[in-house]
C-alpha cells in the first residue's frame, strides 16, 4: 500500500444526472469540469472532446474513478452536505 503525504479526508458524494435522465452517485475527492474549447490547444495540446473527470484516493492510491464526455452529462453537484443547507426562507 502506498502512503500519501496528503490527507484528503473522506470522499465527497456527487450526484450525476446523465443526458438520458438516469441519476447516479459517485464518491470522489476531485471533479474536473470539461475545458472550454477556447482553452484547448493553447499550449500545443491536442484538442480532445470535453470530458468530466472524477478522481479520488482509494486504498492509499490516487485514482481516476470516472471520465465521461461532457455531452453525456446534464448536471453534476456535490450532495455530501445537502442536509446541512437551510431551506430558503430560513426553515
Amino acid at each position: 500500500m502506498t502512503h500519501s503525504k496528503f490527507e484528503y479526508g473522506p470522499l465527497d458524494t456527487y450526484e450525476i444526472i446523465w443526458a438520458s435522465g438516469q441519476v447516479e452517485y459517485i464518491k470522489a475527492h476531485q471533479v474536473l469540469m470539461p475545458q472550454s474549447s477556447a482553452m484547448a490547444g493553447l499550449f500545443g495540446e491536442e484538442r480532445q472532446k470535453p470530458a468530466w473527470t472524477f478522481h479520488g484516493e482509494v486504498d492509499g492510491r490516487w485514482r481516476l474513478l470516472l471520465t465521461a464526455p461532457a455531452d453525456d452529462i446534464r448536471t453534476v453537484r456535490n450532495v455530501t452536505h445537502t442536509h446541512d443547507v437551510a431551506e430558503p426562507g430560513g426553515r
